[in-house]
């Protein structure tokens, strides 16, 4: 979520930058920030939250020094394609100050293909419809999470993305710390528990303003 609120701090802070400079510095400040939590979530210990083999973020407990992957398929592991963001050379000319910055910060981070998506078009071969695409995951680790987002047997229903993959209605998440048995099982309706006051959001159903999210983030893609 910190990362999807940069992108979206980001994109706030250019368009009132837009006639008013003073606030290039915030735009500078989300860029970078952005660019660090990136580099946090993509290679942290190895890997940060990437799982290679199953091709999905997943959440870590860090405990007594050691990362422990909670190999939960939920939305949560979705969320990172939210922070996909174009930025746009016609806004960026009118910045001196946010373009300077950012092309000085882009030169000296010539390793950021290794660990995002960064990435210049332009799409009529003129500089002033040029784009740049800001993403954490990479074009390879963004196919990964397709592939489970439009799996009918994961996350995709007849009536949208569900919050929890259907993967775990069969295969419950479980995780046993200090002999306590901790489960996370796919409920699509109610929750079969009072914990967070029954709601189960977070475990099965179709969500929507996460849909809505979605839906933006891959038009944004699609630009």
């Amino acid at each position: 979520w910190m990362a999807y609120y940069c992108s979206s701090m980001l994109s706030i802070a250019l368009e009132l930058a837009d006639g008013n400079p003073a606030y290039e510095d915030m735009a500078s400040k989300f860029f970078e920030h952005y660019v660090a939590i990136a580099q946090a979530m993509n290679s942290l210990d190895g890997s940060g939250l990437w799982d290679e083999t199953d091709g999905f973020y997943y959440d870590h407990l860090h405990v007594n020094g050691r990362s422990i992957p909670l190999k939960i398929r939920s939305i949560v592991g979705i969320i990172p394609l939210f922070t996909v963001d174009v930025l746009y050379d016609r806004v960026i000319r009118q910045l001196p100050g946010f373009q300077k910055r950012m092309q000085w910060f882009l030169r000296h981070r010539q390793d950021l293909p290794q660990f995002m998506t960064y990435m210049e078009h332009s799409s009529r071969g003129s500089a002033e419809d040029g784009l740049h695409l800001l993403a954490i995951p990479t074009r390879r680790r963004l196919e990964g999470i397709l592939r489970s987002l439009l799996d009918e047997d994961e996350f995709l229903s007849p009536f949208g993305v569900r919050s929890l993959s259907k993967f775990h209605a069969e295969h419950p998440f479980v995780f046993r710390p200090n002999g306590d048995e901790l489960r996370v099982a796919y409920v699509p309706g109610e929750s079969d528990s009072g914990m967070f006051g029954g709601n189960s959001n977070w475990r099965g159903p179709i969500w929507f303003p996460l849909n809505y999210l979605l839906i933006e983030a891959l038009e944004r893609y699609h630009e």
